[in-house]
């Protein structure tokens, strides 16, 4: 399990570099979009909408950093009254639930990017399967963590006992 969950590190830098850059793109453009807007008075059709799948591409590839990170929004408040080790029994439960809904959004992800080879994208022109690839890139991104988590929640438990 070392070596997957050194593969999974690897993976979240080269997958958050990849969205910081997506992040980075579409500062760019929306920061030329809003020049060419107000010094020249014309504007690009397609930098809206290229912004929005870039930051949502970005979002996706970043997810799998934050799952690894345990930076994901939950509700912590009732969790910290329990004891640790029924914290990691709870950890290992939520690792699960995740894992079955990123099941979920991965099969719907894969049904919209079949369905939608064929429908294009209004200005950008490209087909709206591509965006839609984002909730791919996001549920496996999200699921190669799944296990790696759960192993540490149990390694954490074992050293409890």
């Amino acid at each position: 399990m070392d070596k997957y969950a050194a593969f999974v590190k690897k993976a979240n830098q080269l997958l958050l570099g990849i969205g910081i850059l997506f992040l980075l793109a579409a500062v760019v453009i929306t920061a030329v979009q809003v020049f060419t807007r107000n010094v020249f008075s014309t504007s690009f059709t397609w930098a809206e909408e290229i912004t929005r799948y870039m930051v949502i591409f970005a979002v996706y590839f970043a997810s799998g950093t934050v799952v690894y990170m345990d930076a994901n929004a939950r509700v912590d408040i009732f969790y910290r009254m329990f004891s640790k080790k029924m914290q990691c029994i709870l950890s290992c439960v939520f690792y699960l639930l995740t894992a079955v809904f990123l099941v979920v959004m991965g099969y719907y992800g894969y049904i919209y990017v079949v369905r939608n080879m064929t429908i294009w994208c209004a200005s950008v022109r490209i087909p709206w399967a591509v965006p839609f690839s984002a909730l791919l890139i996001g549920a496996g991104n999200m699921l190669l963590q799944i296990p790696v988590k759960m192993w540490q929640s149990i390694k954490e438990m074992k050293g409890m006992e």
